[in-house]
């Protein structure tokens, strides 16, 4: 039964306004904070023996603001460059002088700057015509400088190919989060109703569900605007992303049952059943097949880290992790509305 804990929560106002204090604020930090320094690009990736010039792209780097120190690192040895300068605060221009002791093969550069610390190309680079492969002979860097510029002190992550895409971390996952959260609602309402045949939860069941795939649609759009501008289109072959349009559509087809039925206790019993078998195939579309897929961009499936095993900063983290309670406590508010409209509703019949 809803016990009088729960209805006194239900009818209290001080989450409510803590929600949305909470996702005001964690909005304003989400599109304000600025990114931390990264390497966006680097004109060459093809380094031959001799002299070589690389011009790097950062983003927020300030490169003009202090010294700076670039390497290419093989394995535990550093070929520092011989010369770097800053064309502006976000282009650098460093040159590389190759001996013929590097083998032939792909090698990771590396930027120190004061300001923005050790950033790693997200491009390797290829040293070919290479005709000694003696590492030992390779002149080693000295440790990077210290900073002289401060870091700052309030930035996100700035990863490779998200970059300021990152942002929407805090709006497409909690939109799922809060979708996940009413459908469960809608399960474990559906299962009572099965038990009690008390309507009250197949109201209950009927809301969530409802306002369910509004955050589901708000999901999907977040999640397609994301990969537009990460995978360079609107819509890919992803399993998890695929999975959740198709667990969409199931919870669609809900609604479209509940109006094939006219009897109400019939209807509530059979869309209850639905309910259940809904929200477990949620679970194989979204979860369990992108974890069986070859392939998946997505993180946490196949081979992919999940995104506790990215180096994401404790400063996203905790903005996520406020934001994703803020939007599970605005959609349980909206369901509250939603459930109490039914309810009179079903009075005045």
């Amino acid at each position: 039964m809803i016990t009088r804990f729960i209805q006194h929560i239900i009818r209290s106002n001080w989450w409510k306004y803590l929600a949305i204090v909470t996702l005001v604020i964690t909005s304003f930090l989400s599109l304000g904070v600025p990114l931390a320094p990264n390497i966006l690009t680097i004109d060459t990736n093809q380094l031959k023996v001799g002299t070589n010039d690389i011009t790097v792209t950062g983003y927020n780097t300030r490169f003009d603001a202090s010294e700076n120190q670039a390497w290419i690192e093989y394995e535990d040895y550093a070929l520092c460059a011989i010369h770097t300068y800053a064309r502006s605060s976000d282009e650098l221009l460093v040159r590389f002088d190759i001996p013929q002791v590097l083998p032939e093969k792909r090698l990771e550069l590396f930027i120190h700057s004061g300001y923005g610390g050790i950033m790693r190309s997200p491009q390797r680079v290829w040293v070919s015509a290479a005709v000694v492969k003696d590492t030992a002979q390779v002149n080693t860097c000295y440790a990077p400088i210290e900073s002289s510029v401060a870091t700052p002190m309030l930035a996100f992550p700035n990863k490779n190919i998200l970059n300021e895409t990152i942002r929407n971390l805090n709006f497409h996952v909690p939109m799922w989060f809060s979708m996940i959260f009413l459908m469960l609602i809608s399960f474990v309402c559906s299962i009572v109703y099965l038990r009690n045949s008390d309507q009250r939860y197949d109201m209950a069941a009927r809301s969530a569900i409802h306002v369910g795939l509004l955050f589901a649609c708000c999901g999907l759009a977040t999640g397609s605007l994301w990969a537009r501008f990460t995978w360079g289109a609107w819509w890919t072959t992803d399993p998890q992303l695929n999975g959740a349009a198709i667990s969409t559509l199931i919870y669609l087809a809900y609604f479209l049952l509940r109006r094939s039925i006219e009897d109400p206790d019939k209807q509530a019993r059979i869309a209850a059943v639905y309910a259940i078998f809904a929200f477990v195939m949620f679970y194989v579309f979204v979860k369990v097949i992108p974890g069986m897929a070859d392939f998946s961009l997505h993180p946490d499936t196949t081979d992919n880290p999940s995104f506790k095993e990215y180096d994401v900063e404790d400063r996203l983290k905790l903005v996520l992790r406020l934001s994703a309670m803020g939007w599970i406590a605005l959609s349980f508010w909206i369901f509250t509305l939603r459930y109490r409209f039914l309810r009179v509703a079903e009075k005045d019949h």
